[in-house]
């Protein structure tokens, strides 16, 4: 083939080639310009569902139904003494030599309140098995005759 010839050929082809692609790139910057205005439309959108997610999220939590109820605690303390169903501290008067007080039993030795905290026989004041509530004050006579 002659180089003249071929040159033509050639060029013809080239522009045959390019000629559809240039129609191409009008209509994908069309298409850009599309997707362009799309995602603009889908930002503004996904920036109001950050807004509506943000209130919601904001509220009071409603509550739901109950769940199942759950299993049973251990037994604890009725509040009783066991003696004679009074519930809570027992007082038992002036403490009296010898005889057996129990846990939650409350007497008076000495002018002093006293708390048993096991069942003993000593005496308020002489072991660990009691525990002062409240001490002793002064006596009002006495104070008034010191003062006098």
């Amino acid at each position: 083939m002659r180089p003249d010839v071929l040159a033509e050929t050639l060029a013809t082809t080239i522009r045959g080639l390019v000629a559809p692609m240039s129609a191409r790139v009008v209509s994908i910057d069309d298409g850009l310009a599309t997707i362009t205005k799309h995602v603009t439309t889908l930002a503004d959108a996904m920036a109001a569902t950050g807004e509506r997610l943000a209130a919601l999220e904001s509220r009071e939590p409603i509550p739901g139904p109950p769940g199942p109820a759950g299993p049973a605690g251990p037994a604890g303390k009725d509040g009783l003494d066991g003696k004679d169903g009074a519930a809570g501290l027992r007082y038992c008067g002036v403490h009296v030599r010898g005889k057996t007080y129990d846990e939650g039993d409350l007497v008076t030795a000495g002018g002093s309140a006293w708390y048993c905290r096991t069942t003993t026989t000593n005496a308020p004041g002489n072991s660990g098995d009691w525990s002062l509530m409240v001490k002793r004050g002064k006596d009002a006579r006495e104070y008034q005759a010191a003062t006098t």
